[in-house]
């Protein structure tokens, strides 16, 4: 595995780990954030799932976002 695998797969995990964490203080199920993002449910689950290796574009992290009530760049904090 190269360092920018390493890296993607880091932040892969990261994304996951807190959409799933934010997701659930909202009390919401994968199906209804995704249905509120206007993205499938198979792909916010891929998203989720950390031994996929899906990455929402920048443009999706921001809906991602709004449907969670949080800013993105909170997505992407450790």
């Amino acid at each position: 595995m190269t360092f920018v695998d390493q890296d993607y797969r880091k932040l892969k995990n990261i994304i996951a780990t807190n959409m799933r964490r934010y997701r659930l203080r909202l009390g919401l199920t994968q199906e209804e954030a995704a249905e509120q993002a206007g993205v499938t449910d198979k792909f916010w689950q891929r998203i989720e799932l950390k031994s996929q290796v899906d990455v929402p574009s920048i443009s999706t992290l921001v809906k991602i976002a709004t449907v969670l009530k949080v800013k993105p760049h909170q997505l992407l904090i450790p």
